[in-house]
């Protein structure tokens, strides 16, 4: 008996002692090193095998860049601001149960009154009829109910209920080869006609047009380009009428960190009250607001300023800027073991602490 307790306090111990061992090894991983700041920097090709290949890609669109064209049944998604297919509601078939599939498709079509329940079930979605507001797309089972403005919902049978849902944005963008993350902001300028989509995850927005009973989905400029350079007195206003670039505003701009020459050519308005100063490679917009004079910078330069995050923004060539975005950084396994690890010590520190503060 006494080998016996003795022998398990030798396997005690020693499982202690490795134990602890294995701890202070994981505590004395090296910290995760930091993700890298993005860089902007000039696109550029290398050659392989004498074909040019081009191993980065401008990051700025001083124009929304045209992408696909959709049905203009996904008003509905947008209206509603949801991308995925989604429940609308259920609504009761009542005695139209008992209906064969062809005598229950002309009922949905004349004897139904679509609009009401849409007011009575859903809060804020209003549904106006369009000449021919349902399609049958599997007799008895499927249809499709599209209203004037040409949103279009998904109605299907299940027993004696109809569920009517949204059509899948999402994956009409998948099936044109543009992936959408999670994290979206949807807001509308103009209600059935103009739609903003942001990716906050991918950092990238689209604008989305109705027209000729299309929506046509636009990339707009990945990262935001800061137009607005500053502001300064309406003083010169004279002189820029005149065709002159004062020297006390080529200070302004100097003093702003914007290159000007002193030989740029300054042109006119049509109402006298905007300027646009021409000094290659940039181009200024002076618009005249508030008897104050803001200058802008126009989008045909050939270099433009962006802003990558809170932290990053500069010049970048229009055709050829792009960005360096560093990859995270490679987490090791033993890095991974001391992250658990510390915040297991937390927790019994936390047990404890607690244990005292009742005792």
């Amino acid at each position: 008996m006494k080998a016996l307790l003795k022998s398990l306090t030798y396997l005690i111990i020693f499982s202690i002692v490795i134990g602890a061992g294995i701890c202070l090894y994981l505590l004395q991983a090296p910290p995760v090193e930091q993700k890298g700041a993005p860089k902007l920097q000039i696109h550029n090709r290398t050659a392989l095998r004498k074909r040019p290949t081009v191993d980065s890609m401008p990051i700025v669109y001083t124009k929304d860049v045209y992408r696909f064209s959709l049905d203009s049944q996904y008003i509905s998604n947008l209206n509603s601001r949801k991308l995925a297919r989604e429940l609308v509601f259920n609504a009761s078939l009542g005695h139209r149960a008992t209906l064969k599939a062809q005598r229950l498709d002309t009922a949905l079509k004349t004897a139904t009154d679509w609009q009401k329940m849409f007011t009575d079930l859903t809060e804020d979605i209003r549904f106006r009829p369009s000449a021919s507001p349902i399609e049958v797309l599997l007799s008895g089972e499927e249809w499709q109910l599209r209203d004037a403005s040409g949103a279009a919902y998904t109605v299907v049978r299940t027993d004696d209920t109809v569920g009517v849902y949204l059509p899948d944005l999402k994956e009409a963008f998948d099936a044109n080869k543009i992936s959408l993350s999670t994290d979206l902001e949807i807001s509308t300028k103009e209600r059935n006609r103009h739609w903003f989509i942001k990716d906050n995850q991918y950092k990238q927005a689209y604008s989305i047009r109705s027209a000729e009973g299309k929506l046509h989905v636009y990339q707009q400029s990945k990262f935001e380009i800061l137009t607005f350079l500053f502001e300064t007195d309406s003083v010169y206003a004279s002189s820029l009428t005149a065709g002159k670039l004062p020297a006390k505003l080529i200070q302004e701009f100097v003093k702003e960190n914007m290159p000007v020459s002193r030989r740029a050519k300054v042109s006119v308005g049509e109402n006298g009250a905007n300027w646009t100063i021409s000094s290659p490679p940039l181009k200024y917009n002076v618009l005249s607001e508030n008897d104050r004079l803001k200058v802008y910078l126009n989008l045909d330069s050939k270099w433009l300023r962006v802003k990558v995050d809170a932290e990053t923004e500069g010049w970048v060539q229009r055709a050829r800027g792009t960005i360096f975005m560093p990859s995270p950084p490679t987490v090791s396994s033993r890095q991974k073991a001391k992250e658990q690890l510390l915040v297991l010590i937390d927790q019994i520190k936390d047990k404890i602490g607690r244990a005292d503060a009742e005792n």
